[in-house]
């Protein structure tokens, strides 16, 4: 079986059409692809929830193959202390609930990865030089943050309408 990961195949662009055709070539010349990989989910506030392309383009485009959502993270732009805005606390919750709502909904989604648990230890502030961070589910104290609780109930709503 193939495993084929992807970084930033999330949107339906010409980069997610080049990986469609890919896909559709090598289920054509027989090829035992079944999971597909969307990697590195990096959204940066503000942006645009991408939830519907998960349902027109990895589940139903690529013939029942399944696909997990990996490394996801929202990074936030940062003060100068290194404190996000409460506001933008908010929304990333909701861009993690609307991901997360989004895979249940979708036959071929079948995992979401974050990068990690904790922005203690994520890579966005070292990358953006402190500009952006507080990208994951916990904050540095591992503490339980708005996107953790979003997470938490989409999940449990979600159980509960599939059964």
């Amino acid at each position: 079986m193939l495993f084929y990961n992807e970084a930033e195949g999330e949107g339906l662009n010409r980069k997610s059409d080049a990986i469609y055709t890919m896909v559709k070539d090598f289920k054509r010349l027989g090829v035992p692809i079944g999971w597909w990989w969307i990697a590195r989910c990096t959204y940066r506030l503000p942006t645009r929830i991408f939830p519907g392309s998960l349902r027109t383009f990895p589940g139903s485009r690529l013939w029942g193959c399944k696909f997990h959502i990996t490394e996801l993270d929202v990074s936030l732009p940062l003060d100068s202390s290194g404190l996000a805005r409460a506001e933008d606390l908010s929304r990333q919750a909701d861009v993690y609930r609307a991901i997360v709502r989004a895979c249940l909904n979708s036959a071929g989604c079948t995992a979401i990865q974050t990068w990690g648990f904790t922005d203690k230890y994520s890579w966005i502030g070292s990358h953006s030089r402190g500009a952006r961070g507080q990208a994951l589910p916990f904050d540095r104290a591992y503490q339980p943050k708005a996107a953790y609780r979003a997470v938490l109930e989409e999940i449990l709503a979600g159980r509960s309408t599939r059964h």
